[in-house]
């Protein structure tokens, strides 16, 4: 591999079975130009990265209108399109809302409340305590917690 030195590279001329003749203002462009491969290359990348960030730029504003309006759906639906929105009607959905969270928040309370003091709960905490940043050692408290939760669930 690096023993051998590489082969010179052969230049090969090509001669054309037509005569090719370009016009002399095409020359004196091409003469005249300051364009290289790299400002080329330098050029289709940031005409591509435009791209890109245009292309980005429509997705978000579509997934973000989307979203709004999905939201929109979902919050504040009209039972009758011939009803205005009001302030009251809206203070009675938040309202409503506000007791579905607190009936759910009772709920979970009411399931965690059973492993509260629970033996298992209290070794599991302790051993986390005990090994800081090593929860593995406590594998098996939690899967002793695990299973009881899954038992009473």
């Amino acid at each position: 591999m690096g023993s051998t030195t590489s082969k010179p590279s052969e230049t090969r001329v090509f001669q054309p079975k037509t005569p090719v003749d370009f016009s002399e203002t095409l020359l004196s462009q091409l003469e005249s130009s300051n364009e290289t491969n790299f400002t080329r290359k330098q050029l289709g990348e940031r005409f591509v990265e435009q791209r890109v960030a245009n292309r980005l730029s429509e997705l978000e504003e579509e997934t973000l209108k989307k979203f709004e309006n999905k939201l929109d759906e979902s919050l504040i639906k009209k039972d009758d399109e011939e009803s205005p929105l009001t302030s009251q009607l809206l203070n009675e959905k938040v309202s409503s809302l506000d007791q579905k969270l607190a009936a759910l928040k009772e709920k979970d309370d009411q399931k965690h409340s059973k492993f509260a003091n629970h033996p298992a709960r209290q070794q599991l905490t302790t051993c986390l305590l005990d090994n800081k940043g090593k929860p593995l050692n406590c594998y098996n408290q939690i899967e002793n917690f695990k299973k009881l939760v899954e038992e009473n669930s």
